[in-house]
């Protein structure tokens, strides 16, 4: 199974938020074990390593954080075709559909995210991760 990790799955982990940080971190141990394939965009990738650095106030941790997801999933490829469909789109949220796009592209079976309102109008499966866990425990 291949899944797009939504940015905010990882900074549930990463920030320690509650209640979401234990389902989040169980859905990354999936990845890390290679029970299944995570994925995230490289604009996700920035973006973790500004928050991080933001709420921190350290460059340092912000590596350290961004090494140690690069460690558990794969950055997917957002190629010039990605990103010109994504525009053709004219979403609301050009990033949420540049993710969808990519995980369509890699392709993913769904975008993991707590935010399924956001991602609704993609067409791509979505699940929350306490609902990846569920599925993956049947």
């Amino acid at each position: 199974m291949r899944i797009m990790c939504d940015t905010n799955i990882i900074l549930d982990v990463l920030l320690e938020r509650e209640p979401f940080a234990d389902d989040s971190s169980q859905v990354l141990k999936l990845c890390e074990e290679y029970r299944i394939s995570g994925f995230v965009t490289a604009s996700s990738v920035t973006d973790i390593f500004y928050l991080v650095r933001k709420y921190t106030h350290s460059t340092e941790l912000a590596y350290k954080a961004v090494g140690k997801l690069l460690e558990i999933v794969k950055v997917c490829d957002v190629t010039n075709d990605n990103v010109l469909t994504a525009f053709q789109k004219r979403a609301k949220d050009f990033e949420d559909c540049l993710m969808a796009v990519c995980a369509q592209a890699v392709p993913c079976n769904y975008i993991v995210t707590r935010n399924k309102k956001d991602f609704e109008e993609f067409d791509i499966s979505l699940l929350t991760p306490a609902e990846l866990l569920i599925k993956l425990r049947q």
